[in-house]
């Protein structure tokens, strides 16, 4: 049994803002100078001031290409992860130069991977982590030690192994503690938006209603009018009249109006339509097309997975259901050459049924759009607006169900219908 294909969809993380970066850079910059500065000068220690500018000055030349690098938006997040492997490196380097790990500013060497944490993906935030860790091993080995004055400072190597260690627990827990918090942060967004997205389109599809039912109103007398006229007309006029046909053709189209028109009646007035009689699903999308369908140049075929009848799943006229079924069928009609298969599947819980046409398929530029309003090929041509799927996935999404576009291996367009049992 085939596998009825989904959107699925990687969750992308947004990249840091370049500009954001830059700033807390040049911060970052500005304060190691004044540190550095006001060290050797007002406390005049004797640091090897020389090289530690030369790495400040690397710190500045990683800026300014990065500010170039930001005006291409393509590679960020690789872009910003190496600035943030190059900030552990340099802050490193200029610890190993001013003390080591008892350079109190040794915990600044936390910043860049809360900042990771924060924004990039986990990959990140494990290659920086993993940067800190060695970094803070080297630092506690090897190190150019603070001058102290006359006054020597020997202190236990059990102390620095606690630094060591402080540090190593503090980059993991608070780089997954906020990872953790920001990934919550971000799912939490991500489902507002679906929610916002959700309810726009269910405003679309009440607007969308409103006017359905306001058109049917006005459709009322008009058609009546071409009813009547098309009767008088098809009196006067004999079978061999060349226009005789054109004429039985009128008429038979202004009967499928008042059918169409009918049935919205009908819809309002069923206060309880899963009450109606229950047909095995097959037997309901073949009824649906004997009484809504015309012969046309495609045929349609209905299939099963099922051995015999009392396996196939039942079903009632469900309106939502119908009038979805209705409009995917018209649309696969509009495109079909010779043929239309309707493949019914199910499962103990679902209902899933797809219609492959085999016409030209889906277009790229349709396709990624699916399932929108005025995403048409054909939109002002002949009348077509494009809202016919987005209606028939609107009335499946209200029911319970979910609607998937796309292209069959054989070619044409393909849409498959995965439905609850329960909302029958």
């Amino acid at each position: 049994m085939r596998r009825f294909f989904g959107s699925t969809e990687s969750r992308a993380l947004n990249p840091i803002d370049p500009s954001v970066v830059l700033t807390i850079r040049w911060l970052a910059i500005s304060g190691q100078l004044m540190a550095l500065i006001f060290t050797y000068f007002v406390l005049e220690f004797d640091l090897p001031l020389i090289p530690a500018l030369i790495i400040i000055g690397l710190s500045v030349l990683m800026n300014l290409w990065q500010n170039r690098q930001a005006k291409d938006d393509t590679g960020l997040v690789e872009q910003n992860l190496l600035a943030l492997i190059f900030d552990i490196l340099q802050l490193a380097v200029l610890l190993f130069l001013t003390g080591g790990l008892l350079n109190p500013f040794s915990v600044l060497l936390l910043a860049p991977v809360v900042v990771s944490a924060t924004m990039l993906r986990r990959r990140a935030t494990l290659v920086l982590i993993l940067t800190v860790a060695a970094s803070v091993s080297v630092l506690a080995l090897y190190n150019y030690p603070l001058p102290w004055g006359q006054d020597t400072v020997n202190l236990p190597g059990l102390y620095i192994a606690g630094l060591w260690l402080s540090l190593m627990l503090s980059t993991i827990f608070i780089g997954g503690y906020v990872w953790w918090v920001a990934s919550a942060a971000r799912s939490l967004s991500e489902a507002l938006s679906e929610a916002q997205l959700a309810v726009a389109e269910e405003q679309q599809a009440v607007a969308l209603g409103s006017l359905a039912t306001a058109a049917a109103h006005k459709l009322g007398s008009p058609l009546n009018t071409i009813t009547v006229i098309s009767h008088e007309l098809s009196r006067e006029i004999t079978e061999d009249d060349p226009i005789y046909e054109d004429i039985q053709l009128l008429r038979a189209e202004a009967e499928r109006c008042r059918v169409i028109l009918g049935s919205l009646e009908d819809y309002k007035s069923q206060s309880k339509p899963d009450f109606e009689t229950e047909l095995p699903i097959n037997v309901l999308i073949e009824d649906l097309l004997h009484e809504r369908f015309d012969a046309g140049p495609a045929e349609v075929i209905v299939t099963h997975d099922a051995a015999s009848m009392d396996e196939v799943p039942v079903a009632t006229r469900r309106a939502e259901f119908i009038q979805a079924i209705e409009d995917i069928l018209q649309n696969a009609h509009q495109f079909a050459r010779t043929q239309i298969i309707v493949h019914i599947e199910w499962s103990l819980e679902d209902i899933h049924i797809s219609v492959n046409d085999d016409g030209d398929g889906f277009k790229p530029s349709i396709l990624s759009r699916a399932g929108q309003p005025w995403n048409s090929s054909r939109v002002g041509q002949s009348g077509h607006r494009g809202l016919g799927i987005f209606i028939a996935r609107t009335l499946i999404q209200s029911i319970g169900g979910s609607v998937a576009f796309g292209n069959g291996k054989n070619g044409g367009g393909e849409v498959k219908v995965s439905l609850p049992r329960s909302c029958f």
